[in-house]
């Protein structure tokens, strides 16, 4: 199901991609056949959620997410818009316009959905996990060493995500929150730390202390397997696959423990575009200390 996913994910955006190129061919060569508004229209409608992505990979602290996927629901609408009002001829951009939101409510609600295994539940002990390079984590070791009253514990989906992006920088600044109530946090991925992009260098080396840590899972991990998502990475890093880079994304998930490795609370996201946000998270912290 992942590979069906990722594979069909990677089709809508060629689709897309080529569809605005295509209304580019037409409007700088005069020969489409229909008002140069409507193939406009068409380019803008078309290109919408690439251009959307591309900003929130890019520059995740300033371009929040959410399940509609806002700013590219609204590009192709307007998209749309143009192009009804503009073909009157009533020809192929009118139609690939339509299409075109069908294949962006396709990719919101269906393809960028996570299915999760049965979970640990409210009040289970949390179970212990691998980590790259052979270490094991448990959560009553983590917080007796530390002398912690309980531990975050985030799963981010990976370095190519840009709502992980995103949430890495919302969590550093949760960091002074967590210290007040004596708190830790743990915050695991598919790739090393090394490998998230150079714009989160602050948010990196703040995540190397004791108490606040980025960790790579370790995706062999028995106790991990429910946290993974095998070959559910983006489509070109099974195409240029190197050894750095790994195929499997982390199911995103939030789960806040007491020091004793008891779940007080957990979030499993149903959307990895819309993981726990850092205020959500912050308002559960009280549970600590119930």
């Amino acid at each position: 199901m992942n590979k069906f996913k990722v594979f069909f994910t990677f089709i809508a955006f060629l689709w897309l991609l080529f569809c605005g190129a295509g209304a580019i061919f037409a409007i700088a060569s005069g020969d489409g056949g229909n008002s140069m508004l409507a193939w406009l229209g068409l380019l803008i409608n078309a290109w919408a959620l690439p251009v959307w992505m591309l900003l929130r990979y890019r520059y995740p602290e300033k371009f929040a997410g959410d399940l509609r996927a806002s700013g590219a629901l609204f590009g192709v609408l307007v998209g749309l818009a143009i192009v009804l009002l503009t073909d009157t001829a009533l020809g192929l951009p009118i139609y690939l316009a339509i299409g075109n939101l069908f294949v962006l409510l396709v990719y919101l609600y269906h393809l960028s959905t996570v299915m999760h295994p049965k979970m640990p539940a409210v009040d289970d002990k949390f179970p212990q996990l691998e980590l790259a390079g052979g270490q094991n984590w448990e959560a009553r070791q983590f917080c007796s060493a530390r002398h912690l009253r309980g531990v975050l514990v985030v799963f981010l989906r990976g370095a190519f995500c840009a709502a992980s992006r995103r949430q890495l920088h919302q969590l550093h600044g949760l960091m002074p929150e967590l210290a007040r109530r004596n708190i830790g946090m743990l915050l695991l991925s598919g790739q090393l730390p090394a490998h998230w992009p150079a714009s989160l260098t602050a948010e990196r080396t703040a995540l190397a202390g004791e108490d606040c840590r980025l960790e790579q899972l370790d995706i062999a991990g028995t106790n991990a397997q429910g946290f993974i998502a095998g070959s559910a990475a983006p489509f070109l890093l099974h195409a240029f696959r190197r050894p750095a880079r790994c195929t499997n994304a982390v199911r995103p998930s939030a789960w806040l423990l007491d020091a004793d490795g008891y779940i007080l609370w957990r979030e499993l996201a149903m959307n990895y575009r819309v993981p726990a946000e850092a205020e959500n998270l912050r308002s559960q912290l009280s549970r600590v200390e119930d």
